[in-house]
């Protein structure tokens, strides 16, 4: 199987001599006509298609002609035997997701210390323990964190929430006492 791009002006008909029983239109931006050719007679037509159409004639073809009414560049596949793509051409716009990011750091000793404060509309939490020999601890739930209570983050480790959201206040705090106080980065949305 091979994939060819073309464009088409406006109102114009191109011809490909591409042999093959299989063909796919992987991209178009408006409708085309194809007319599927073998020995310089049309054998099948197929009017007004857009990406994602794909036709196996049964005689097969040797030649394609693409007329288009508005100029566009098409991508299509040609090949032998069945085929395939999963791939969608354009863009994706995740609707409600978007917003401000609140980015910082925070230096932890062994006291507890409110990192994030109460957020009921989070939508997005990541926190990094940047200490290269302590383990932090985090609570979600509002409640002070201590060296034995807490979701425990490695040092270099991540926590990471970016489903159901915790609401309450983010505390941390190191594990043990340190000479220089160890760092959290974190983000939130």
């Amino acid at each position: 199987m091979k994939t060819v791009s073309l464009f088409i002006g406006a109102g114009q008909t191109i011809e490909q001599n591409l042999l093959g029983n299989y063909f796919h239109l992987l991209e178009t931006t408006a409708p085309v006509d194809i007319n599927f050719m073998m020995n310089g007679a049309i054998q099948s037509t197929a009017k007004n298609m857009e990406f994602g159409f794909f036709s196996k004639p049964s005689s097969g073809f040797d030649g394609l002609f693409f007329t288009s009414a508005t100029a566009q560049t098409i991508k299509i596949a040609v090949g032998f035997g069945d085929g395939g793509y999963n791939r969608t051409t354009g863009s994706v716009q995740v609707i409600g997701q978007q917003g401000a990011f609140t980015q910082g750091r925070v230096n932890l000793t062994n006291v507890n210390q409110t990192i994030i404060a109460a957020n009921a509309a989070c939508k997005y939490l990541l926190l990094q323990n940047n200490d290269a020999a302590q383990v932090m601890r985090v609570t979600l739930n509002g409640v002070a964190a201590t060296a034995a209570q807490g979701f425990r983050v490695q040092p270099g480790g991540t926590l990471e929430l970016s489903g159901y959201q915790a609401s309450g206040a983010i505390n941390a705090i190191m594990e043990a006492a340190t000479a220089a106080a160890g760092n959290c980065e974190f983000v939130s949305g």
